[in-house]
């Protein structure tokens, strides 16, 4: 069973502590594409699918409005008190022109301001892609309006051959600069993490995690290797080729990664969001529950917490 007070710094815990209610976050998809893939959505990292790790909505022709209208309505069931967390989740939300992205940005806001309340913005970036101007209108509406702004960075390892077998195009010295020019703003830090990478050695993820919190990161967000329909991971399983994780191996790479991170960063996800007919394997991917349940009871047994192996490791 999931407990309400987990033995880490959990992301709807840090939320109610700082508005004083629930925030929901409500993903975008503006259908920005990303550098890593051609125009028909072909090539990219290895495991992403024509969705770019969102929701679709773009694909299925939904404009702004009736995306962020949804959200809100979807987030109001829970109690009108809910804020929104306006999440560009999609593929990589910084590929396009700055002034593009400014005209993008207001609109979102003016747009959310009349449907409920607002607590913030979070921007799901590739590492190569975070300009100053981008980094600086994002600053400048985190004080003039008074809500969180978060860049969501990609990073997915902080190891370069796992880089390099991800596909990702490209390399540490992008997600060390993306993280020194974000820290000395009003901006708020997210690197996501990927378990289960193959040829990477035992406790890349704690080594990952602990680099990015050595390096400033506010929140990480940790899933494993999974294989979606179409990609070109899926191609790779069918042969044989790529084993996904079991269960075991994953909850045990998590509580070591936070076993390893100092209690001040925050963990945003601690297991992955998919399911049929998108998820191919594992299985238990779509057990989100189950997994948290674990990691949980994981901790517990032994009598562990949020960095009580920092800063020994």
């Amino acid at each position: 069973m999931q407990d309400r007070h987990p033995p880490y710094n959990s992301w709807s815990r840090w939320l109610r502590r700082r508005w004083g209610t629930e925030v929901r976050k409500i993903p975008l998809d503006t259908g920005m594409g990303c550098p890593n893939r051609d125009s028909d959505l072909r090539g990219g990292c290895i495991f992403c699918d024509a969705r770019g790790g969102g929701s679709g909505a773009f694909l299925r022709s939904e404009d702004l409005e009736t995306q962020i209208r949804s959200g809100f309505e979807r987030i109001q069931r829970k109690g009108r008190d809910v804020m929104a967390l306006l999440y560009f989740q999609s593929y990589s939300s910084t590929n396009t022109a700055s002034n593009f992205f400014q005209e993008l940005l207001e609109r979102t806001l003016s747009l959310a301001s009349g449907l409920g309340k607002v607590a913030g913005v979070a921007v799901g970036a590739r590492p190569d892609q975070v300009p100053d101007e981008i980094l600086d209108m994002l600053e400048r509406s985190s004080r003039e309006r008074s809500i969180d702004v978060w860049i969501e960075l990609g990073v997915q390892t902080m190891d370069p051959s796992g880089l390099d077998w991800l596909g990702r195009g490209h390399g540490t010295s992008e997600v060390i600069d993306a993280l020194a020019r974000s820290s000395r703003r009003r901006i708020f830090t997210c690197a996501h993490l990927i378990s289960g990478i193959p040829g990477e050695k035992k406790g890349q993820l704690a080594a990952s995690s602990l680099q990015l919190s050595d390096l400033g990161v506010d929140a990480l967000k940790f899933h494993p290797l999974y294989v979606l329909t179409g990609t070109r991971l899926e191609a790779l399983f069918r042969s044989g080729t790529f084993i996904p994780p079991e269960v075991e191996e994953y909850v045990h790479d998590v509580i070591e990664a936070i076993r390893s991170i100092p209690d001040r960063v925050i963990l945003q996800r601690i297991s992955a969001d998919a399911s049929p007919p998108e998820l191919v394997s594992p299985s238990w991917i779509s057990q989100k529950s189950m997994v948290l349940s674990l990691v949980q009871e994981g901790l517990k047994s032994l009598g562990a917490r949020q960095g009580d192996l920092y800063p020994f490791r």
